[in-house]
C-alpha cells in the first residue's frame, strides 16, 4: 500500500490543478452548454490518465460520464459525484477560483467537484500500482435540483451503474472528518391559493385574502415540524401586486425533509390536509408536487462499509471518520434503493457550501484518496 500512498502524495497537486480547472466551469444544472464543455475537458483528462470513458448524451441536462479502470475484472467499488453547482455565474467574482494558503475557494469546489478529483486520484493510483479490481466512477449533472432534468432515465443510469458492485461510495462534500451514513428524503410542493380580490377599503369584508389564507397554511405546516424528524419549511411565497388591492392569488413553495419512506407518505397526507382546509372561507387551493427524492435510510450494510473504512483509517494512520445523519439529500438514496450498500460524504472537506464563500481544504484531497484506495485494496 505504501507505493499507492506515495503515488497519491506525489500527484496530489496535479489533481488539485485539475480540480481548479473544472471549478472554473461555472454551471448550474440548467446550463447544459457549459456542463457539456466541462464534460469535454474531463474526458480528455481522464483518457490521458488511462481511464476507460463512456459518455451518455442527455437531452435536457449536461451529459453524464462513466469513468473506469479494469472494466470486466472483479468488481471493487463504484464511486459517484455530480458536476453541477447551485451557483449562478459570476457570484465568486473574477477569477472564480482562488488558491489561498490553506484553502481553495470556488463554485462547487467541495460540492461536489472536489469529490471528482479524489475519485480520479484514487483510481489513477490504483491503476499505476497494480490493482486488478474494476473501479467505476459515474458523474451526473443535475443533482442539485433533485434530478428533475434527467428524471427516471437518470435514476436508472445511477442504479444500473451500481448494480453488481459490492458497494457504492458517494464522493459528496464532507466537513472535517465526517462521513454520511443516512440522509433525509426531500419533498417539494407548491400551493396555489385562490381567493377573491377587491379594494382594501371598499371590499375588505367581502374579499377573500389569498395571502391571509397562505399565512394560515404556513403556520399549520410549520407547527407539524419535529426536531430529528420531519420538517416543513415554506421558503418561497408570491402574492399581491398593489398595496390597496386585496390579493386573489398567492403561491407558497414548501421544502419537506423526512427520515423514512413512511414519513414521506405521512408528510404528503399532511400537505393535502392543509391544502384542502380553507382557513379563510371561500378560498381554495391546488397542490403541485415539484420534486421528490427518497431517503438514504440508516442500514446495517452501510455500517459495515463504515467499519471497513474505519479499519483502513486505523491501519494506515489516516485519522478517523465521524458518522452522522444529514438533513440534506443526495443520489446515494438511489444506489441504496438498487440494493447496493451505500455510504455518502467521502469527498473533499471544507465548508460553507451553497454560499459564495464555499471553500476546500487541499489536504483532504490526498487524505480521502488514500482512504478510498485502501478501502478498495483491503
Amino acid at each position: 500500500m505504501k507505493n499507492t500512498f506515495d503515488y497519491i502524495e506525489a500527484n496530489a497537486q496535479r489533481y488539485i490543478d485539475f480540480l481548479c480547472r473544472i471549478c472554473a466551469f461555472e454551471a448550474r444544472a440548467y446550463d447544459k452548454e457549459t456542463i457539456d464543455s466541462m464534460v469535454d475537458y474531463i474526458i480528455s483528462f481522464a483518457q490521458a490518465e488511462g481511464f476507460t470513458v463512456t459518455r451518455k448524451p442527455m437531452e435536457k441536462c449536461g451529459d453524464f460520464l462513466t469513468v473506469e479502470i479494469n472494466p470486466g475484472a472483479e468488481k471493487g467499488c463504484m464511486f459517484h459525484a455530480h458536476m453541477d453547482t447551485v451557483h449562478e455565474k459570476g457570484v465568486f467574482g473574477e477569477p472564480a477560483v482562488r488558491v489561498l494558503e490553506d484553502r481553495i475557494t470556488g463554485p462547487g469546489v467541495i460540492d461536489c467537484k472536489g469529490g471528482i478529483a479524489i475519485g480520479f486520484l484514487c483510481m489513477k493510483a490504483l491503476l499505476e500500482n497494480g490493482c486488478k479490481k474494476h473501479v467505476r466512477m459515474i458523474l451526473t449533472s443535475d443533482e442539485e435540483i433533485s434530478n428533475i432534468l434527467g428524471g427516471e432515465e437518470e435514476i436508472r443510469f445511477i442504479q444500473d451503474s451500481a448494480k453488481g458492485f459490492p458497494c457504492a461510495i458517494n464522493c459528496e462534500t464532507a466537513e472535517r472528518d465526517e462521513v454520511v451514513i443516512a440522509r433525509k428524503a426531500i419533498l417539494k410542493y407548491r400551493l396555489d391559493i385562490q381567493g377573491v380580490g377587491g379594494h382594501s377599503g371598499k371590499h375588505y369584508f367581502t374579499s377573500k385574502n389569498a395571502i391571509e389564507e397562505a399565512a394560515h397554511k404556513i403556520i399549520a405546516l410549520h407547527s407539524k415540524s419535529v426536531q430529528g424528524g420531519t420538517t416543513y419549511s415554506c421558503n418561497v411565497i408570491s402574492g399581491g401586486s398593489v398595496l390597496n388591492i386585496i390579493p386573489d392569488k398567492c403561491s407558497v413553495s414548501i421544502d419537506i425533509r423526512a427520515v423514512t419512506v413512511a414519513d414521506m407518505e405521512i408528510a404528503t397526507r399532511e400537505v393535502e390536509t392543509v391544502a384542502n382546509t380553507a382557513f379563510v372561507p371561500g378560498t381554495s387551493c391546488q397542490v403541485t408536487l415539484l420534486s421528490k427524492r427518497p431517503p438514504m435510510e440508516h442500514s446495517e450494510k452501510t455500517m459495515q462499509i463504515l467499519n471497513r473504512l474505519l479499519k483502513v483509517c486505523h491501519k494506515y494512520d489516516l485519522g478517523t471518520l465521524t458518522p452522522f445523519e444529514s438533513g440534506g439529500g443526495s443520489d446515494s438514496c438511489y444506489t441504496q434503493m438498487a440494493g447496493v450498500p451505500s455510504i455518502c460524504g467521502m469527498g473533499a472537506s471544507g465548508g460553507l457550501q451553497h454560499t459564495p464563500k464555499e471553500f476546500l481544504n487541499p489536504k483532504s484531497i490526498p487524505l480521502r484518496a488514500k482512504i478510498l484506495a485502501g478501502f478498495v485494496q483491503e
